[in-house]
């Protein structure tokens, strides 16, 4: 059975920012956002960019029915005060929930909330393994690409990419 993920903002800016849409969305993941991740894409090219899998049916972003957006809402009240979390946040932990749907996520808070909430959830690093595991990038361009995204994100998890790293440069090594 295919692997259903429900995308959050970030994951998608930082495979913009590292050239990795493309291979990203031929993984053999159902991708599904919601259209408030969509509007949240801001800088130039971003939203065009990840737009173009829509249109040709390779992301998926459902029109959220009246009552789902009022409990959205009602998360977002719930929670925002607590943790911080941006309605945005809310619609993809409640759109994983109900579906019973991965969400792919670099936000600590929201992370942290939907696992406790019963949320499978993961984040850049775990796409980067799963694009090396499924051939879609060499270990080469996993290094690169990673190290690049460490320059441009610094909230990721310093000691987890260093693993990374060391692990792919050992494993070139040893081929």
């Amino acid at each position: 059975m295919e692997t259903i993920v429900v995308n959050d903002t970030n994951i998608f800016i930082d495979l913009f920012n590292v050239g990795l849409l493309d291979e990203f969305f031929s993984l053999p993941w159902e991708v599904h956002t919601t259209d408030l991740v969509m509007l949240e894409l801001l800088r130039e090219g971003q939203q065009a960019t990840v737009s173009k899998y829509k249109d040709t049916g390779q992301l998926h972003v459902p029109t959220l029915e009246p009552m789902e957006v009022a409990k959205i809402a009602s998360m977002y009240q719930q929670y925002s005060n607590r943790t911080n979390l941006s309605l945005t946040d809310c619609s993809v932990w409640y759109y994983a929930k109900t579906n019973h749907y991965m969400l792919l996520t670099g936000d600590r808070k929201l992370r942290k909330v939907a696992m406790s909430d019963g949320v499978e959830v993961h984040g850049i690093i775990h796409v980067f393994d799963y694009l090396v595991e499924c051939g879609a990038i060499s270990l080469e361009v996993a290094i690169e690409k990673l190290e690049l995204l460490n320059t441009t994100n610094l909230r990721l998890p310093k000691d987890e990419i260093d693993k990374r790293l060391d692990l792919w440069r050992s494993e070139i090594r040893n081929l």
